[in-house]
């Protein structure tokens, strides 16, 4: 599936349930914020991912499921906010998503071992960090530059105009 297809598909909220990987989430991650600056990506994430887990749940197909199966199913902020904070700290001017991948094989690990480093299981595995975004207890996760920065400059991209301040709170 192409990436056009692909973000169609997502945003519309008729991605097949086999097709919502693990893979999937980051490569939507990886799309949103090679187009847009990271608040931007970060709330079209958030809000997508929410209205897909509510499309499989209205057709029987279930919400995706946590790592943790003590948690209830569905929608995890702490882990979808810093996924996007770590990715957008990666990214490559320019980079195609096979380089990035390459070049990332830990972002691909179903454990969640690149966010994992930045939280203890207890306070991952939260309901309050499934809730809303909690921060990371262990190290910090990436400084990506202001919220609206570019991860590759730290600057503001001159053709899409603004910056704008966001705190990673719960949609």
């Amino acid at each position: 599936m192409t990436d056009k297809q692909f973000l169609s598909a997502f945003e519309s909220a008729t991605l097949e349930r086999a097709e919502w990987t693990h893979e999937a989430h980051v490569r939507l991650a990886w799309l949103y914020l090679s187009k847009y600056p990271v608040a931007d990506a970060l709330e079209k994430v958030r809000g997508g991912i929410r209205r897909l887990n509510q499309a499989f749940a209205s057709v029987g197909a279930g919400p995706c499921r946590p790592v943790d199966a003590q948690n209830p199913p569905g929608y995890h902020d702490t882990i979808t906010v810093a996924f996007v904070r770590v990715i957008a700290g990666r990214l490559g001017a320019g980079e195609k998503y096979e380089a990035f991948r390459e070049r990332n094989a830990d972002l691909f690990d179903r454990s969640l071992s690149a966010i994992r480093k930045h939280y203890t299981k207890k306070v991952l595995f939260s309901a309050k960090a499934r809730k809303g975004f909690v921060e990371a207890n262990r190290a910090p996760l990436p400084a990506v530059g202001p919220w609206g920065a570019e991860p590759q400059t730290g600057q503001a991209p001159a053709a899409r105009g603004r910056t704008r301040a966001v705190t990673a709170t719960s949609a």
